[in-house]
């Protein structure tokens, strides 16, 4: 686990930035990230962790869309079975390293870096990593990036650190609001995260898949048959229909393997009840500015 000094730190970038607030969280290669995390096992994945020819990493900033397409490629990697554990066939790398003890068996269930390392490839893995931090090491991978729009990010990602007791964060929705706009939330700024990814998905696109979490909500069917195209995964109509039916949110609920409302509303669109206008307005000036330079558009209503 990691120890005080970690946590001491992330709480005078708060301060610095002017927000009191009971959020916890470490600082690893400068960006905000799970205070359960111990940062020099997360700096040695980064760093020496051994990936294979043809390995593929399900990356996203949190609360993405990351649990659906983990629960996606279970489906087409098992034969659209229904319940089991995503976790178990997309296990997140970084948290079975760094948090082997709490994290990791939420997140990776059944795994350890010793079997990890021996499994054969292609391995999957789920990764909340900017593209600089990407365990790449040496090998030919495959990386699908999935996106959502920012505003409903961080409402999720609002729930998620009041849901999370490692957070220990008790505020209201405006002052965890300041947390995301200072780059201060759990996977820091939301647009340095994106944009790296978008650019390095648009330099290598045979090997990149960018998806946005508003398209596969709208025509879910026909993402999941591009990811598996992408991936050179089989695919028919019967397994897209066990698939589709494993991932959907009422059997995802009820097979949940994470538990602490981890899965809570989906769709997109919500950050409409929790905004005030202020705080929209304050919100798209931000944005106007940070995503001036880039074609990359969201749907939001």
């Amino acid at each position: 686990m990691t120890g005080s000094r970690e946590l001491a730190e992330y709480q005078a970038r708060l301060s610095s930035a002017g927000i009191t607030s009971d959020y916890r969280a470490v600082l690893v290669r400068g960006v905000p990230q799970n205070p359960m995390f111990d940062v020099q096992a997360f700096e040695d994945v980064v760093d020496g962790f051994r990936t294979k020819d043809g390995d593929v990493f399900v990356a996203t900033y949190v609360k993405a869309g990351t649990t659906w397409v983990q629960q996606i490629l279970h489906g087409l990697l098992r034969g659209g079975e229904s319940g089991g554990r995503y976790g178990e066939t997309v296990p997140w790398l970084e948290a079975c390293a760094s948090s082997p003890e709490v994290i990791g068996p939420r997140e990776a269930p059944g795994w350890t870096m010793e079997k990890i390392n021996a499994a054969p490839a292609p391995r999957y893995f789920k990764t909340h990593a900017r593209v600089e931090d990407l365990p790449r090491g040496r090998a030919r991978l495959r990386v699908v990036y999935v996106a959502r729009n920012p505003k409903d990010t961080v409402v999720s990602l609002y729930h998620h650190a009041r849901n999370k007791p490692e957070f220990g964060f008790t505020g209201d929705f405006e002052t965890f609001l300041q947390i995301f706009l200072s780059d201060l939330a759990e996977n820091g700024s939301w647009f340095d995260h994106v944009l790296g990814w978008y650019q390095e998905c648009r330099r290598n696109p045979g090997t990149h898949l960018f998806l946005r979490y508003e398209d596969l909500h709208d025509d879910t069917a026909g993402v999941v048959r591009q990811l598996a195209t992408f991936l050179g995964l089989p695919i028919n109509d019967q397994l897209l229909a066990d698939t589709l039916r494993a991932a959907s949110l009422k059997d995802m609920k009820l097979n949940a393997s994470i538990g602490m409302n981890h899965l809570r509303k989906g769709g997109y669109g919500g950050w409409k009840a929790v905004f005030t206008e202020e705080m929209n307005e304050r919100f798209d000036r931000l944005y106007a500015r940070k995503m001036s330079a880039s074609e990359l558009t969201f749907r939001f209503d």
